[in-house]
């Protein structure tokens, strides 16, 4: 297993939830960090927290990734640094929950190229100099919405599954360069995703974890070369049903527990 004192990190959406969770456990590690988000103030806190508390060097770059050229913009910034990046946590997303045919046009977009092309576009970016040193990789957040279709999120689960089956593939094509690609697929996480996302709190809390502990298994699992990382007993459960379940079958028990929920407006 790979450890991260002296290495640095690039993490996306780490103002809050499981990506300044992971920046936390990073800086623990002993990596110095590039911290990403739109809060500058978030973000500036956070990196005073860590640089006292670990003694590591944070720096603080603000991005919008939702935006159109958002992550060539945050590449351009970080190369300006003049850091290597040895670690790039694509984190930052987001979710909405309703009709698709209701939703705002902008806002799709907006997720898709979140959610997606930043974590395209930043992969190509950082990944060749990994390959080059040998060392580092990429951890990208997706989710176990990744795992089946789910109506009333259907962009949203469809996005994660991108993420998911492009780290897959990633994983398989660096394979012995002494890099390493994981996709995180947490379940519920008590975070400001659920209220962003128009999500109340349903049976699903059973299997919630918190930030902290998702991030502490996530970057167990990165570190040991892993794949995909479902973190939680409850969660890797209900992955293996969805994958062994007819799809008709999932699709439909997931809509009539969005539609009891409330989420199908």
């Amino acid at each position: 297993m790979e450890g991260f004192f002296g290495t640095r990190a690039l993490v996306t959406g780490a103002s809050s939830g499981i990506g300044a969770e992971l920046a936390r456990q990073l800086a623990a590690r002993g990596a110095d960090l590039v911290l990403t988000a739109r809060s500058k103030e978030k973000l500036d806190q956070l990196a005073a927290e860590l640089s006292a508390k670990h003694r590591v060097t944070v720096r603080v770059v603000v991005a919008d990734l939702a935006r159109p050229g958002g992550a060539e913009s945050l590449a351009a910034d970080v190369d300006a640094l003049g850091l290597p990046i040895d670690h790039l946590v694509n984190n930052a997303g987001f979710g909405d929950a309703g009709v698709f045919a209701k939703a705002g046009a902008d806002k799709l977009a907006e997720m898709v190229r979140l959610n997606c092309e930043a974590v395209v576009v930043l992969s190509r970016h950082f990944l060749p100099a990994m390959l080059e040193r040998r060392r580092g990789g990429v951890l990208n957040v997706a989710s176990t919405a990744a795992f089946q279709p789910m109506p009333f999120m259907a962009v949203y689960a469809a996005t994660k599954a991108f993420v998911l089956s492009f780290s897959a593939a990633l994983a398989k094509e660096v394979e012995g360069s002494g890099v390493r690609v994981t996709a995180l697929c947490p379940g519920p996480v008590p975070t400001g995703f659920q209220e962003a996302a128009r999500i109340e709190p349903g049976v699903e809390r059973i299997a919630a974890l918190t930030a902290a502990a998702t991030a502490e298994r996530a970057l167990f699992a990165y570190g040991a070369g892993d794949v995909v990382c479902v973190p939680g007993a409850v969660n890797r459960v209900q992955t293996v049903l969805s994958k062994l379940a007819p799809r008709g079958m999932v699709t439909s028990f997931l809509s009539a527990a969005m539609k009891r929920s409330g989420r199908a407006k």
